[in-house]
């Protein structure tokens, strides 16, 4: 056997014996948000041999988004994104087997990756389960403009205070617990099922810190940074009071709820 085929089996991970090319993992932001994205939506399914990595969205952006990224970590061009209309989803899957093996490995061993560059992972997971949280309400009386960070939303606490160290320790980021309540209730085969398990968020609500999660961290997803920022702009110049609330009630609505951009606003 040639020495230059051994030579190509050692160094580019050909294996004559397997259909797939080894996965060597380095870390990198691109990775720690594949596996922020990973924990907080995706899925790993199994047929026979072959190992799928799917992403099921309602955001082509984002379902996009998490193509390119894996690409670049595999060094492949975009996988295909897809519409299933039965699903009103976006769907992208990756099909490699010891990358899906790497990311089934657990925390505790992916760790080390996602220290390396936590803001990747974070902002994984907050584009996945998070959100920029708004609320206009009144407080003793009075209108109230509040802006917090919903990192992610997840019956995990395990999950949940894993992240919370990570933003404290490396992002010096204060993040706390909120209790949500439990899931609603939902059918299968014509049945309904109730969960016993509680929901929890973790959310950054300190403006200061609102600030700095969107300029070290941020949001992936042009619709939730834009929003963010927009919060962010108002609180700056408005206040939390009554001028605050009647600014950002101008340019934006609560609709199905989730505040979006009124269409008659640029």
């Amino acid at each position: 056997m040639p020495d230059a085929t051994i030579r190509e089996w050692l160094v580019n991970g050909r294996r004559p014996w397997t259909r797939y090319e080894l996965f060597k993992p380095t870390a990198s932001d691109q990775l720690s948000y594949a596996i922020g994205v990973y924990i907080g939506d995706g899925s790993i399914s199994r047929w026979r041999n072959r190992y799928f990595l799917r992403l099921s969205v309602k955001d082509r952006e984002f379902a996009d988004k998490f193509s390119c990224t894996c690409a670049q970590i595999l060094g492949k061009e975009p996988y295909s994104v897809r519409y299933v209309e039965d699903r009103d989803r976006y769907e992208t899957n990756v099909a490699n087997v010891s990358f899906c093996k790497f990311l089934t490995r657990g925390l505790i061993e992916l760790d080390q990756y996602v220290r390396e560059h936590p803001s990747g992972f974070v902002r994984g997971l907050a584009d996945s389960d998070g959100c920029p949280a708004v609320t206009t309400t009144k407080k003793r009386g009075k209108p109230w403009f509040f802006v917090q960070v919903v990192v992610a939303t997840s019956t995990s606490i395990r999950l949940l205070r894993y992240t919370q160290t990570i933003l404290g320790k490396y992002l010096g980021l204060k993040a706390t617990l909120v209790y949500k309540g439990k899931p609603r209730p939902s059918v299968y085969k014509n049945r309904l099922f109730h969960s016993r398990k509680k929901v929890f968020d973790l959310r950054i609500s300190r403006f200061s810190d609102v600030k700095k999660f969107s300029q070290v961290v941020g949001f992936e997803l042009a619709r939730k940074q834009k929003k963010l920022d927009a919060a962010i702009a108002v609180h700056e110049r408005f206040g939390s009071g009554q001028g605050a609330v009647e600014e950002w009630t101008r340019r934006w609505e609560h609709r199905k709820g989730e505040w979006t951009l009124k269409k008659s606003v640029d």
